[in-house]
């Protein structure tokens, strides 16, 4: 089932449904439907240059970390609450290559920044990351930034539902949930439905909007950007996960 949802959410996605669109178009299409090829090879362009840009980041992607600011700012660690513990979504950390000793960040290691700060000031007095090689990527990350090794414990999950369950086995009834925010709203809505009986104070990190604000007026909000199409990818994904889960929950 976990590959297969991985499958589906590649298949309904920006690049995957125009790789469908075009197939569709060459196999459907022929000598005799020029028009319709023509028709769905206009459509798959604007498709693509919309999720490219940076003006759909904002868009799409900014709405899903929009409630977890605070007065348009993001928060400070000391706004946070105390917790049992800091529960560290999986995720950001490279995997264990065994090519270097120290931790390989990915776009989202705002993640493990997160946890560390809030243990530093006090919030929790324990680190509970999940993932499959959080003990190989997640681990040197956060040894080096001065976290205790023994404050630090272990969750294998593969996804959010998995670590949803994972936590209700640990009998914790208060947690500061930590992931990059763009994914927190459907994390939130995953441990409300899979631990109903732990509170849940959302503590996000890696807000995307941050750095793509700066083009929002300019000319440059509707060039397309590379790197505008990875983070709406993304965002694409998080809503439609938001939408499934709100339609059959």
């Amino acid at each position: 089932m976990y590959y297969l949802n991985k499958f589906v959410g590649y298949i309904i996605s920006p690049l995957g449904i125009a790789i469908l669109a075009v197939a569709i178009s060459l196999l459907f299409g022929g000598r005799t439907r020029i028009r319709l090829m023509r028709t769905i090879g206009i459509l798959t362009s604007i498709w693509l240059w919309f999720w490219m840009t940076p003006v759909a980041v904002l868009l799409v992607g900014a709405s899903l970390e929009r409630e977890f600011l605070v007065d348009g700012r993001v928060p400070d660690i000391e706004m946070y609450p105390g917790a049992e513990a800091i529960v560290l979504l999986g995720g950001g950390m490279g995997g264990d290559t065994n090519l270097s000793s120290c931790a390989e960040m990915s776009a989202g290691a705002d993640r493990v920044w997160q946890a560390a700060r809030l243990f530093k000031a006090g919030k929790a007095c324990k680190i509970i990351s999940t993932g499959d090689e959080a003990k190989n990527t997640t681990l040197p990350l956060l040894k080096d930034l001065g976290i205790p090794e023994e404050n630090i414990s272990f969750l294998a999950a593969k996804n959010t539902e998995e670590e949803a369950k994972a936590v209700t086995q640990l009998g914790l009834r208060r947690i500061l949930l930590v992931t990059s925010a763009w994914h927190m709203k459907r994390a939130r809505l995953m441990f409300e439905k899979f631990a109903p009986e732990v509170e849940v104070f959302c503590a996000p990190a890696d807000f995307e909007q941050t750095l793509y604000a700066a083009r929002a007026f300019s000319a440059m909000a509707i060039i397309p950007d590379v790197n505008g199409f990875l983070a709406n990818s993304v965002a694409f994904h998080e809503w439609l996960g938001i939408v499934c889960y709100s339609l059959f929950k």
